[in-house]
């Protein structure tokens, strides 16, 4: 279930609180929006069995001979 009590002044302290100060109205309610549904996934993930080797590791690798 989302957090609907995160507010959209909220939203603009957080953002100006990383230097995001010249966002409109719209971006906020988007950037409120997002931060609502990014918090309830995180919520409904389970996390209590969970530990630093289960975090997915993105390994790239070049497709020349020498192997760089």
């Amino acid at each position: 279930m989302p957090d609907d009590s995160l507010t959209l002044e909220e939203i603009r302290r957080m953002a100006a609180e990383i230097g995001m100060t010249r966002l409109t109205d719209g971006q906020l309610q988007e950037l409120l929006r997002a931060t609502r549904t990014a918090r309830a996934r995180r919520a409904a993930l389970p996390l209590a069995g969970l530990g630093p080797a289960d975090e997915p590791a993105h390994v790239f690798r070049l497709g020349g001979e020498d192997g760089r």
